[in-house]
């Protein structure tokens, strides 16, 4: 069978003509289809923004939330370092403070039993501590009246606690022993005896403050070990203390 062209004779340059432009439309269809694709890139880049711009929106509510609940903890931070702060300052106290107590208890033991306290005076840098007892020969008790209550002048680094001792013995032998006993107090570095004469008064032992007739009445000076310098302290929770600080500093802002 043989193929039979239908188009007209006078059509058919026409048609052959637009069968050479036939390239020009493929152009055409490219270019049409690499707007379509960037419109689609377009839209998923802008729905991807859309969601990021919705996640940052919730992370900063969530942060703005934390910040709020940070900044209602921030009296509680605070208080936990000012806490800390007071004990390390109590440590220091007590580990830089004389034992008055202690000393008191020693002097106790050591006093032998021909000998007995009328009043002690203690001593350590610009400040005192003093007390006043009467004993019996076969020991003595005392209290302190008044202890400065400043760590800086009360127990400064370096100064020297001194006992007075204000007493009476039935001999001169018997004071000999008591500064002997003094020595063997806890922490002593010096003992010295100010004084020892023969009363002259008609006391009895039941007489508190008074020696009996021609027994000797001494004062002796007890001086102990320096005290030691302070521990180094440290900074009293320095992260509370910095959390708090950004606490408050955060809710002023807010």
């Amino acid at each position: 069978m043989r193929a039979v062209n239908l188009v007209p004779e006078d059509q058919r340059g026409t048609v052959s003509a637009a069968g050479r432009s036939g390239g020009g439309a493929y152009a055409v269809l490219a270019v049409l289809g690499g707007l379509a694709l960037m419109a689609f890139l377009y839209g998923v880049a802008a729905h991807d923004i859309s969601n990021n711009k919705a996640k940052a929106a919730a992370l900063s509510a969530k942060a703005s939330r934390e910040e709020a609940a940070a900044t209602q903890l921030a009296p509680y931070t605070s208080f936990i370092a000012v806490r800390e702060s007071r004990l390390q300052a109590v440590s220091l106290l007590v580990g830089t403070r004389f034992d008055w107590a202690h000393s008191l208890h020693e002097l106790g033991r050591v006093l032998p039993k021909g000998a007995s306290i009328s009043s002690i005076d203690g001593t350590v840098g610009s400040s005192s501590a003093s007390a006043s007892a009467s004993s019996k020969s076969a020991g003595t008790t005392a209290t302190p009246a008044s202890a400065s209550s400043s760590v800086a002048s009360a127990t400064p680094a370096g100064t020297v606690p001194t006992l007075t001792l204000n007493g009476c013995a039935t001999s001169q032998a018997e004071v000999a022993l008591v500064l002997q006993r003094l020595r063997l107090m806890d922490g002593v570095g010096e003992v010295k005896l100010a004084s020892s004469t023969k009363s002259a008064g008609s006391g009895s032992a039941s007489s508190p403050g008074s020696c009996v007739q021609n027994n000797p009445a001494f004062i002796a000076n007890v001086s102990f070990q320096p005290l030691p310098s302070p521990p180094a302290s440290t900074a009293p929770s320095t992260t509370l203390a910095a959390n708090a600080g950004g606490a408050n500093a955060t809710g002023g802002a807010r």
